[in-house]
């Protein structure tokens, strides 16, 4: 937090669209690319670097310590009268008690949640006294309570090409196949949402017609659930992660606040399909209450029943887009993302889907690789990263994990235990994550070898990516009845590329790039196929706004019409819009029906 756009602009660069969001009273944080500064030193493996291991070193204005490895840092400004005090109080009794605007306290705060790691916020003083004391020099506290805990939104402004000029328009070739050509652009800039909480939520969002009332619990990761009014969709505030009993709490407090402010009674229930999803047995728990009450005569009839639908997590990604376009019709639905619970048991993560209101085609997906360790490869990606060379080298692959320092930092002891249990599915869970491939690759390149939180290695890959790189790398696409693509080549040319010495950030921005041609390759086949032209991308991966532009840009330019989320994120946040959206439109089709 920063006094005022001034001093924000000493640290970051601020776009006209950036500074509107910064002073608006919605007061998010938004996330903005740092102000860099020539200091005359050349490490080649630094995220800020230019040109590879050749190019000059630029260091930001700010400490490394704060947003280690990524280009950007979120930035808000002041939005309480307290807020104020802090940067513009006097400091000492010997100054005028008067505030005064032109002379701030600090430059900037750093500013964290009220809150224990993986709980909510605290809300009270009481509570924050029990649970504070031993980590905090000071507490400065409050005569006013807290209604409702509300975390800080979360945004960041993405530039793509707009809509297709007419003439471009009308001069699309029968095969759709043309060269991107930036003059038949004109830029766009669009709000794309990290985490929607104080100042968006409960915003309604427009669904355009009536419809039932239901409910969409949401997945367990960044959690929210989401109610329908009449034409609105009302997605709570960012809940968080459903890990413990009191983030549980914390879900149900909001859950009944919002249905008694809106009056919303819902008739029907959406959920993840993950059994273990704390989310998932909510749901399921008022599932089996619904079913006793009515056998017991207690509260409805049976005609009465509330409605329970399980929707797969990657289908109410793509379902999310659709609610927040109002599109019911056939699409091309790419969801990339970490984890979720697949119809086969597996962990899915990079689904190319045939989608629509009644349910969806699998039509492709990155090959199945076992996560050693299952929930502690998510954390420590390095394991993801043997275990895809495992399957690329075969017997050869101590070779392979010597030669980028694998065996060096992590010891030959501990790699042969990951070897042992890779092939032991009770061990090591098969997955498709695009996320895991990002993490493997964040890995292999050295940048990051542990998640400290989610999506951190991934993250820090992306702030490698540089522009004027059109090079990728090859992949083997399996035309089969489903599409299945195999990265083994990818990896092996990016471990060549490595043993060149070819500098970190070229070989991050041509993995990026392979990604976005396979994507777009994938979906001209799908479209060719299924004479579709509409195109949904949604899913934790595409908050990666090198991999999104490029991927939007690249769809435009083969003549797709390409949507994204911009009213909900399009991380795990956004799936309860996804799951109330099917609900609600299946209510709609099946009364429809009935009363036919």
């Amino acid at each position: 937090m920063a006094p005022d756009m001034e001093t924000i602009k000493k640290y970051c660069e601020v776009s006209e669209k950036e500074r509107e969001l910064l002073t608006s009273n919605k007061r998010p944080v938004v996330l903005l690319k740092k102000r860099i500064q020539d200091s005359g030193y050349n490490p080649p493996l630094s995220p800020l670097s230019k040109g590879g291991i050749k190019g000059g070193y630029h260091a930001s204005a700010l400490p490394d310590s704060i947003s280690p490895n990524n280009l950007h840092i979120g930035f808000m400004l002041p939005y309480t009268p307290l807020h104020y005090l802090l940067f513009y109080y006097p400091a000492s009794q010997s100054q005028s008690p008067i505030p005064n605007p032109q002379s701030p306290n600090f430059d900037a705060l750093v500013m964290t949640s009220g809150n224990i790691s993986e709980e909510p916020i605290v809300v009270s003083n009481d509570e924050a006294a029990a649970k504070f004391s031993d980590i905090v020099d000071a507490l400065l506290i409050h005569n006013r309570d807290i209604f409702m805990r509300v975390d800080d939104s979360v945004v960041k402004v993405r530039n793509t090409l707009a809509v297709m000029c007419n003439e471009f328009k009308e001069n699309i070739p029968s095969n759709r196949e043309v060269e991107l050509n930036p003059s038949l652009f004109t830029l766009h800039a669009s709000l794309s949402f990290i985490r929607r909480s104080r100042g968006y939520a409960p915003e309604p969002i427009s669904l355009n017609d009536d419809g039932p009332e239901v409910l969409g619990c949401g997945a367990d990761i960044k959690n929210t659930f989401t109610l329908t009014k009449g034409n609105y969709a009302i997605p709570s505030q960012h809940i968080g992660d459903m890990e413990n009993y009191e983030t549980l709490k914390f879900f149900e407090e909001s859950l009944n606040n919002l249905k008694k402010v809106y009056r919303v009674n819902p008739v029907a229930v959406g959920y993840d399909l993950h059994p273990n999803y704390l989310s998932t047995k909510w749901a399921l728990s008022q599932k089996a209450e619904e079913r006793s009450a009515i056998e017991n005569s207690e509260l409805r009839t049976p005609n009465s029943e509330l409605l329970f639908y399980g929707i797969q997590h990657h289908y109410a990604h793509i379902a999310s887009v659709m609610a927040e376009n109002g599109i019911k019709r056939k699409v091309i639905g790419v969801a990339f993302d970490g984890t979720g619970y697949g119809t086969d048991g597996n962990l899915w993560g990079s689904e190319f889907l045939i989608a629509d209101i009644d349910g969806f085609k699998r039509a492709g997906h990155f090959k199945y690789i076992p996560l050693p360790g299952g929930e502690t490869a998510i954390r420590e990606p390095w394991r993801v990263a043997v275990s895809y060379l495992k399957y690329i080298t075969g017997d050869e692959v101590m070779d392979y994990l010597k030669s980028i320092g694998f065996i060096e930092k992590y010891g030959s002891e501990r790699i042969n235990a990951i070897l042992g249990i890779i092939d032991k599915r009770d061990f090591s869970p098969l997955s498709s994550s695009a996320g895991r491939l990002f993490d493997a690759v964040s890995a292999i390149l050295g940048i990051c070898d542990t998640n400290t939180f989610e999506g951190e290695a991934a993250m820090a890959l992306e702030s490698y990516t540089i522009d004027g790189i059109d090079e990728d790398y090859p992949a083997d696409v399996g035309l089969k009845d489903r599409i299945e693509i195999d990265f083994c080549l990818t990896l092996f040319r990016l471990i060549q590329d490595m043993a060149k010495e070819i500098g970190k950030d070229i070989i991050a921005t041509k993995f990026h790039n392979t990604i976005v041609t396979i994507i777009a390759g994938v979906v001209q086949r799908l479209g060719m196929v299924h004479k579709l032209h509409d195109v949904v991308l949604s899913g934790g991966v595409f908050q990666n706004m090198y991999l999104l532009k490029n991927t939007m840009d690249r769809l435009k330019s083969i003549g797709m019409n390409v949507y994204t989320n911009e009213k909900v994120p399009a991380n795990d946040a956004g799936i309860s819009l996804g799951q109330a959206y099917i609900v609600r439109e299946r209510m709609k089709q099946s009364s429809s029906r009935t009363k036919g």
